[in-house]
């Protein structure tokens, strides 16, 4: 059994993966934004799901789901940082408020 934590698992493949985590028995942190579209993993799995909100781009949060993990269940095997921003189109044409 294993224990891992993803972000974005409000929707797409981060939902997708929280899912089969779950189903195979694992534990899991899920995170998003709105924790709402993700309670009920933890209704669902109350023994092995958490929940936690997660702004991937706010300093200091992702150390508090890390924290969680630890708490919790005792440490993470595995990390998947699903959790993005998608910029479409050719990028001499696009304006990204993105600063790095």
């Amino acid at each position: 059994m294993k224990t891992w934590l993803i972000t974005g698992c409000s929707t797409g493949f981060g939902r997708v993966f929280a899912e089969a985590v779950l189903a195979r028995g694992d534990k899991l942190v899920a995170t998003a934004r709105n924790v709402a579209t993700i309670a009920d993993f933890v209704r669902h799995y109350p023994e092995s799901a958490a929940a936690m909100p997660l702004n991937v781009t706010r300093k200091g949060k992702a150390e508090a789901a890390v924290a969680k993990a630890e708490t919790m269940f005792g440490g993470l095997d595995v990390l998947v940082n699903n959790a993005g921003f998608g910029l479409i189109g050719a990028i001499e044409e696009t304006e990204s408020s993105l600063r790095i």
